[in-house]
């Protein structure tokens, strides 16, 4: 009797939905809220950015700030840049999706497909026939005609983030850390080469994260399951905590452009004026896409946590 009642003070009593359970129907809805997110966000970055007259001309002001003095800094964002064309795309998707098949993993191979086409049309789609960029800052502006958004930072953040379906469980944070300095170096090196604004690189992510993360939602759903389920539901592992940690830092760093343009009277009515704070509007804006980078790949990594975006026939687990 003794020990029968010990027994049953060790054991934890089960509270329903109110235990702290990560299931493959957390880690769907997750999904699909960052997939709406994503988009929400990505008109707010388009309204403010490139449809009001302060966010042209600090975008603007971030690209007279570049450092065209430095060769060495143009030489090396035109080399990263370098590595993103047509034939590069096809042999880094056919090698993703050579590894989801060679993994057993069908459907997620056409997952990734789908991810990373339908994210780099929607940007072609979106820059030559939906959206317009008008010249409020008149003839100050630093270029004229619509750049929103990038289809370089598009390509390199579908390639990352559609890495990360694929990737491991155990091996997700690894390939996330990776894939956001990656995205960060492209949308960093548009900058520096002139070809972009900040808003073009930070709308690229965001078409980039709504598509993978939609098609990993249906996967989560329909094909997903969770072979051993997570008691804490907090923020996730140690690399969600790294890069969520570093995009607040950045993030934190970078509210100084608005700061500083304040203080300096920057903010004038009309165009801002080309000053010696332009080269720290292009550092600031530095860390906002760095930034950008980490918490888009942070976002994704927390979402899928725990789940197998394809079984190989274990079955499916609708807890949650």
């Amino acid at each position: 009797m003794a020990r029968r009642v010990a027994m049953r003070i060790r054991r934890p009593r089960f509270r329903g939905t109110s235990t702290p359970v990560v299931t493959v129907g957390h880690s769907a809805r997750r999904l699909v809220a960052l997939t709406l997110g994503s988009t929400v966000l990505l008109v707010v970055v388009y309204v403010a950015a490139v449809q009001t007259t302060l966010g042209q001309a600090l975008e603007d002001l971030v690209l007279w700030g570049r450092p065209t003095e430095s060769p060495d800094a143009v030489d090396l964002a035109w080399r990263a840049l370098g590595t993103l064309n047509l034939t590069v795309a096809v042999v880094a998707t056919i090698g993703l999706v050579g590894v989801a098949v060679a993994l057993g993993r069908p459907f997620l191979a056409t997952g990734v497909v789908v991810a990373i086409a339908g994210a780099n049309l929607t940007t072609q789609w979106l820059k030559a026939e939906v959206l317009d960029r008008p010249n409020l800052v008149g003839d100050g502006a630093y270029a004229y005609g619509n750049s929103f958004p990038s289809g370089h930072v598009t390509l390199a953040a579908s390639l990352a983030l559609a890495a990360l379906l694929v990737a491991p469980r155990r091996l997700r944070s690894l390939v996330a850390l990776a894939g956001a300095a990656y995205v960060g170096v492209v949308g960093i090196s548009t900058l520096t080469a002139g070809w972009h604004r900040l808003a073009d690189a930070l709308g690229a992510i965001l078409v980039a994260l709504a598509w993978t993360s939609l098609v990993a939602a249906v996967l989560a759903a329909t094909r997903g399951s969770m072979p051993r389920r997570s008691w804490r539901a907090g923020a996730g592992g140690l690399g969600t905590r790294i890069l969520l940690l570093g995009a607040l830092g950045l993030f934190l760093v970078a509210l100084g452009l608005l700061a500083y343009a304040w203080v300096t009277g920057a903010l004038a009515e009309g165009p801002l004026v080309v000053g010696p704070e332009a080269p720290l509007a292009f550092g600031l804006a530095v860390a906002i896409l760095g930034a950008g980078a980490l918490l888009a790949c942070a976002s994704l990594l927390w979402a899928l946590r725990g789940v197998t975006l394809e079984s190989r026939g274990v079955a499916n687990d609708p807890g949650g």
